[in-house]
């Protein structure tokens, strides 16, 4: 009887994993605003913080979704999407005011973009919007 109560709350703990999220942030303190509340959210979230390390992080983890900032000290976003884009949806995250980059971002292939200061329970709702797929996967 204990081993079913135990399978069973897996169980349940799997169900509940919404997405895999990989967040391409160089700022640590929007980057942990978000893994919060996305975690929270029961999504699994992969922060890394430097373009370098994003394709083997992509690879590794396969994401469902990949919210990327526009501005990387490290490379260059776009490149970076470019990439992205041919195995993941790719969610751009650019500053306030850029009026360039949504557009621009779009036409690369990325299914969003959302403008810097954001609402982390905004962000959470596109998330899960954009993966409602990956709810249930074990």
């Amino acid at each position: 009887m204990e081993r079913w109560v135990i399978a069973a709350a897996r169980a349940n703990i799997s169900a509940q994993l919404m997405a895999r999220v990989l967040l391409v942030e160089d700022e640590p303190n929007i980057a942990s605003i978000i893994v919060f509340k996305l975690e929270r959210e029961t999504h699994q979230v992969r922060w890394e913080s430097s373009a370098a390390a994003v394709p083997g992080a992509a690879e590794a983890m396969q994401p469902d979704l990949v919210l990327l900032d526009s501005s990387l000290p490290d490379g260059d976003a776009f490149v970076l999407l470019a990439t992205l884009v041919t195995h993941h949806p790719v969610v751009m995250m650019t500053e306030f005011r850029d009026t360039a980059t949504p557009p621009r971002a779009r036409a690369a292939g990325a299914v969003a973009t959302v403008e810097k200061p954001f609402k982390p329970t905004q962000l959470a709702r596109l998330v899960a919007q954009l993966v409602p797929a990956a709810a249930g996967r074990p």
